[in-house]
């Protein structure tokens, strides 16, 4: 199911179809019969589509939406995979492979409005507890660590049948350093966490990236544009993020909801709380 919004090239819908029908029949056998494809000419009208689908499903869009070409979602309980050709205006073609593919992952993988809501781990709960972190917050890290793990199996997914060239490309793509971050990460100083917050919304990069940090051919690109992406966080800070994620994500297996509440338990015992212990003066 095709729908346009917007003066739409036809051609340009056609090439975008085609690679998701090459990468659906490379990744056979899955279970995807049907999918909305969503293709919009403006970035305006995508975000005021965005905001009307999230108010009529109840499910708040991220902050996120604001940066990617392509998107996935199953808010009404089938794959959708969004694409804003305004956006891909400077994307390299195969950096634009790249990100449709990796919603075509998402659509094999997480499909349905299940991978869309999950209970709080225990851990989350208890750090809080312990901590005094807000509900809300505890919540954001939730919805944070979820994508970096789904996006982590995506690149899981695609690097195992095959796609290394165009999701590197993509990679690259993603990482190229934004003023926001390191705008983000100086209000935070001093605020436990608002510092946790914003190291947590790095994950999604890592996550991304890792299937990739295994390979010779493209390590030294990707390792080399991650660090950069992240080099204006404090070196013990960054060092952390950059040698111990990778390897938590590493450890996951195929369930979903358990790769959540193992990496979910695993960082906040290895990152979080060694942090949190370091700034906050009550100790548990």
């Amino acid at each position: 199911m095709i729908r346009t919004f917007g003066k739409v090239d036809d051609n340009k819908v056609d090439r975008v179809v085609g690679i998701m029908r090459e990468c659906y029949d490379r990744m056979v056998p899955h279970e995807v019969e049907l999918v909305d494809l969503c293709v919009f000419e403006r970035s305006s009208a995508l975000e005021a589509f965005l905001a009307e689908e999230s108010m009529k499903v109840g499910v708040v869009s991220s902050s996120f939406d604001t940066l990617f070409f392509s998107m996935h979602d199953a808010w009404r309980g089938i794959p959708r995979i969004i694409v804003c050709f305004e956006r891909m205006q400077g994307v390299s073609a195969l950096a634009q492979e790249g990100g449709i593919r990796h919603e075509v992952g998402h659509s094999v993988l997480h499909g349905s409005l299940s991978y869309y809501t999950f209970a709080v781990p225990p851990v989350l709960r208890d750090l809080a507890k312990r901590f005094g972190i807000s509900r809300q917050n505890v919540t954001n890290m939730l919805y944070l660590i979820s994508i970096a793990v789904k996006d982590f199996e995506v690149s899981h997914l695609l690097h195992k049948h095959g796609y290394v060239n165009d999701q590197t490309a993509f990679a690259e793509h993603m990482l190229i350093p934004e003023e926001s971050d390191k705008t983000a990460w100086e209000l935070s100083k001093a605020k436990p966490e608002a510092e946790i917050l914003c190291l947590t919304s790095y994950l999604k990069l890592i996550g991304y990236v890792t299937p990739f940090l295994t390979r010779r051919v493209s390590k030294r690109g990707v390792d080399q544009h991650l660090r950069a992406n992240l080099s204006f966080l404090p070196k013990r800070l960054s060092t952390k993020l950059l040698e111990d994620t990778p390897e938590i994500f590493q450890q996951l297996g195929l369930d979903t909801t358990e790769n959540i509440n193992e990496f979910t338990s695993l960082f906040v015992r290895g990152i979080v709380e060694p942090i949190l212990k370091d700034r906050v003066k009550f100790l548990p």
